[in-house]
Protein backbone atom coordinates (compact mmCIF):
# COMPACT_ATOMS: atom_id res chain seq x y z
CA UNK A 1 0.00 0.00 0.00
CA UNK A 2 3.07 2.63 0.93
CA UNK A 3 4.47 1.76 -2.90
CA UNK A 4 1.43 2.92 -4.33
CA UNK A 5 0.88 6.04 -2.34
CA UNK A 6 4.71 7.16 -2.90
CA UNK A 7 4.13 5.89 -6.82
CA UNK A 8 0.48 7.81 -7.23
CA UNK A 9 2.30 11.12 -5.30
CA UNK A 10 5.26 10.92 -7.64
CA UNK A 11 3.14 10.87 -10.97
CA UNK A 12 0.21 13.10 -9.53
CA UNK A 13 3.93 15.54 -8.77
CA UNK A 14 5.34 14.57 -11.90
CA UNK A 15 2.15 15.68 -14.19
CA UNK A 16 2.25 18.87 -11.82
CA UNK A 17 5.82 19.89 -12.76
CA UNK A 18 5.53 19.03 -16.21
CA UNK A 19 2.32 21.60 -16.32
CA UNK A 20 4.41 24.60 -14.36
CA UNK A 21 8.01 23.77 -16.68
CA UNK A 22 5.49 24.16 -19.76
CA UNK A 23 3.85 27.79 -18.36
CA UNK A 24 7.24 29.25 -18.02
CA UNK A 25 7.72 28.44 -21.93
CA UNK A 26 4.62 29.86 -22.94
CA UNK A 27 3.98 33.38 -23.67
CA UNK A 28 4.07 35.80 -19.86
CA UNK A 29 0.79 36.27 -19.05
CA UNK A 30 -1.33 34.24 -20.91
CA UNK A 31 -4.07 32.99 -19.98
CA UNK A 32 -2.89 29.21 -20.48
CA UNK A 33 0.34 30.31 -18.76
CA UNK A 34 -1.72 31.49 -15.89
CA UNK A 35 -3.92 28.18 -15.89
CA UNK A 36 -0.73 26.02 -16.05
CA UNK A 37 1.11 28.07 -13.35
CA UNK A 38 -2.41 27.84 -10.71
CA UNK A 39 -3.43 24.34 -11.57
CA UNK A 40 0.87 23.53 -10.98
CA UNK A 41 0.82 25.29 -7.78
CA UNK A 42 -2.61 24.12 -6.10
CA UNK A 43 -1.23 20.11 -7.15
CA UNK A 44 1.86 20.81 -5.40
CA UNK A 45 0.13 22.12 -2.34
CA UNK A 46 -1.60 19.62 -2.07
CA UNK A 47 1.79 16.80 -2.73
CA UNK A 48 3.49 18.89 -0.15
CA UNK A 49 0.26 17.93 2.34
CA UNK A 50 -0.23 14.94 1.86
CA UNK A 51 3.57 14.00 2.12
CA UNK A 52 3.81 16.23 5.10
CA UNK A 53 6.59 18.36 3.95
CA UNK A 54 6.01 21.72 6.02
CA UNK A 55 8.57 24.21 3.51
CA UNK A 56 6.99 22.98 0.54
CA UNK A 57 3.60 23.15 1.80
CA UNK A 58 4.01 27.10 2.65
CA UNK A 59 5.84 27.91 -0.42
CA UNK A 60 2.89 26.16 -2.61
CA UNK A 61 0.28 28.13 -0.56
CA UNK A 62 2.01 31.21 -1.27
CA UNK A 63 2.51 30.76 -5.07
CA UNK A 64 -0.97 29.20 -5.40
CA UNK A 65 -1.92 32.61 -4.25
CA UNK A 66 0.46 34.35 -6.16
CA UNK A 67 -1.29 32.55 -9.40
CA UNK A 68 -4.65 33.51 -8.19
CA UNK A 69 -3.83 37.12 -8.20
CA UNK A 70 -2.22 36.71 -11.58
CA UNK A 71 -6.20 36.85 -12.45
CA UNK A 72 -6.96 39.79 -10.63
CA UNK A 73 -6.82 43.10 -11.87
CA UNK A 74 -5.83 45.48 -8.88
CA UNK A 75 -3.04 47.39 -8.35
CA UNK A 76 1.22 45.78 -7.76
CA UNK A 77 1.53 47.51 -4.34
CA UNK A 78 -1.76 45.47 -3.23
CA UNK A 79 -0.72 42.11 -4.66
CA UNK A 80 2.74 42.61 -3.29
CA UNK A 81 1.43 43.23 0.26
CA UNK A 82 -0.70 40.62 0.08
CA UNK A 83 1.85 38.01 -0.57
CA UNK A 84 4.31 39.72 1.48
CA UNK A 85 1.54 39.08 3.97
CA UNK A 86 0.93 35.59 3.21
CA UNK A 87 4.77 35.13 3.30
CA UNK A 88 5.46 36.90 6.39
CA UNK A 89 2.24 34.42 7.87
CA UNK A 90 3.96 31.07 6.28
CA UNK A 91 7.71 32.26 7.71
CA UNK A 92 6.12 33.21 11.00
CA UNK A 93 4.21 29.48 10.98
CA UNK A 94 7.61 27.76 10.45
CA UNK A 95 9.12 29.43 13.37
CA UNK A 96 6.11 29.04 15.85
CA UNK A 97 6.54 25.56 15.21
CA UNK A 98 10.32 25.58 15.97
CA UNK A 99 10.80 24.05 11.99
CA UNK A 100 14.59 25.24 12.37
CA UNK A 101 15.06 22.09 15.02
CA UNK A 102 13.62 19.92 11.62
CA UNK A 103 15.58 21.94 8.93
CA UNK A 104 17.78 24.07 9.40
CA UNK A 105 18.36 24.57 5.52
CA UNK A 106 14.33 25.86 5.14
CA UNK A 107 15.26 29.82 4.86
CA UNK A 108 16.98 29.19 1.60
CA UNK A 109 13.43 27.79 0.01
CA UNK A 110 12.03 30.58 2.35
CA UNK A 111 13.98 33.22 -0.29
CA UNK A 112 12.79 31.13 -3.15
CA UNK A 113 9.39 31.35 -1.77
CA UNK A 114 9.38 35.21 -1.85
CA UNK A 115 10.93 35.61 -5.32
CA UNK A 116 8.63 33.05 -6.90
CA UNK A 117 5.39 34.62 -5.82
CA UNK A 118 6.70 38.28 -6.48
CA UNK A 119 7.58 36.80 -10.05
CA UNK A 120 4.00 35.38 -10.05
CA UNK A 121 2.38 38.27 -9.04
CA UNK A 122 4.64 40.38 -11.58
CA UNK A 123 2.39 41.54 -14.24
CA UNK A 124 4.46 39.88 -17.25
CA UNK A 125 3.51 41.99 -20.09
CA UNK A 126 4.08 45.21 -18.33
CA UNK A 127 7.40 43.98 -16.33
CA UNK A 128 8.50 41.25 -18.50
CA UNK A 129 11.80 41.68 -17.29
CA UNK A 130 11.16 41.67 -13.40
CA UNK A 131 8.61 38.61 -13.92
CA UNK A 132 11.62 36.60 -15.54
CA UNK A 133 14.06 38.10 -12.86
CA UNK A 134 11.73 36.83 -9.86
CA UNK A 135 10.58 33.57 -10.99
CA UNK A 136 14.02 32.44 -12.16
CA UNK A 137 15.75 33.63 -9.43
CA UNK A 138 13.46 32.19 -7.33
CA UNK A 139 13.27 28.29 -8.53
CA UNK A 140 17.09 28.85 -8.47
CA UNK A 141 16.58 28.91 -4.80
CA UNK A 142 14.20 26.70 -3.91
CA UNK A 143 16.38 23.99 -6.20
CA UNK A 144 19.09 24.69 -4.06
CA UNK A 145 17.06 23.67 -1.01
CA UNK A 146 15.65 20.81 -2.91
CA UNK A 147 19.06 19.54 -3.59
CA UNK A 148 19.63 19.64 0.26
CA UNK A 149 16.36 17.67 1.00
CA UNK A 150 17.07 15.35 -1.22
CA UNK A 151 20.80 15.02 -1.54
CA UNK A 152 21.55 15.72 2.17
CA UNK A 153 18.20 15.18 4.39
CA UNK A 154 17.31 12.55 2.01
CA UNK A 155 13.83 13.33 1.30
CA UNK A 156 12.97 11.24 -1.65
CA UNK A 157 10.35 13.60 -3.13
CA UNK A 158 12.05 16.65 -2.65
CA UNK A 159 13.20 15.03 -6.03
CA UNK A 160 9.99 16.73 -7.98
CA UNK A 161 10.65 19.97 -6.56
CA UNK A 162 14.50 20.26 -7.75
CA UNK A 163 13.94 19.05 -11.03
CA UNK A 164 10.51 21.07 -11.10
CA UNK A 165 12.84 24.38 -10.22
CA UNK A 166 15.37 23.71 -12.28
CA UNK A 167 13.56 23.64 -15.74
CA UNK A 168 11.21 26.31 -14.30
CA UNK A 169 14.28 28.52 -14.14
CA UNK A 170 15.82 27.86 -17.60
CA UNK A 171 13.44 29.96 -19.69
CA UNK A 172 13.16 32.71 -17.37
CA UNK A 173 17.23 33.18 -17.07
CA UNK A 174 17.31 32.99 -20.15
CA UNK A 175 14.84 36.04 -20.92
CA UNK A 176 16.96 38.11 -17.88
CA UNK A 177 20.41 36.95 -19.48
CA UNK A 178 18.99 38.14 -23.00
CA UNK A 179 17.78 41.37 -21.92
CA UNK A 180 21.42 41.79 -20.11
CA UNK A 181 23.59 40.77 -22.60
CA UNK A 182 21.40 42.46 -25.53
Amino acid sequence: MALNKQRASLIFGVLAMIGLVVGTFLQGGSLAQKLLFLIGAIALTVLAYLNKLKMFMVIEIVVSLSAILAFVNMAMQLKYLILIGASIVGVGYLIKINFFKEDKWWPIGGLGLLLIAAGLATDATAYPFLFNLFLGLGGIFVAIYSAIGFFLLKVKIALIWLILNIFFSISPMMAVFSKLLG
